[in-house]
Formats: C-alpha cells, structure tokens, sequence
C-alpha cells in the first residue's frame, strides 16, 4: 500500500472510529481495492431517458398500527408494573 493510500485509509478509520492493526488495514486496504472498481462502473451506467418516479404517483401503504403482542410478554417478565409500564425504585429525592 503506498503512503498516500495508506493515510487515507487511517484518516477514514479515525473518522469512523476504528482502531485497526496493520494487518486490519491491509485487509481494509485489499477489500476496499476490489470494491471500488465496481462502485465506479455505476457511473458509467447509461441513464439517459431514465425519470425518477413522481412519489405523488407512487402507490404507498398507509400506516397503521398493530399490536404485536410483544409488550405485555416482556412486561409480564417484569418484576413489578403499573398501568401496563415499568415500576422501579426511587433513585432521585
């Protein structure tokens, strides 16, 4: 890996907060060389004549809500519950 490749890559696993070995960013490193390439075919892509869909036109489910049950299962693991919520101790007077 040359040194400009090289500081990229630390500069990219700083700003992700990654704390990588040598050997983590020689992976990283082949990983990224293989990926890259098809990344890049996407901009040779022919999207001449292509639209993007109108979202006033596109047909979406409406929202609704469900009970899933799940609640009153983790719930009823509780300890102790009032009015369907976690009851715990005091911690602050």
């Amino acid at each position: 890996m040359d040194r400009a490749n090289q500081e990229e890559m630390e500069r990219i696993a700083r700003l992700a907060g990654l704390s990588l070995s040598e050997e983590e960013k020689e992976i990283l490193f082949s990983d990224l060389a293989r990926i890259v390439p098809y990344m890049e075919r996407i901009t040779e892509l022919d999207t001449e004549g292509s639209e993007e869909p109108d979202p006033e036109e596109m047909s979406l489910r409406e929202d609704e809500s469900r009970d899933s049950g799940l609640s009153e299962a983790i719930l009823k693991k509780a300890p102790k519950t009032v009015d369907g919520m976690f009851s715990v101790p005091r911690t602050v007077e």
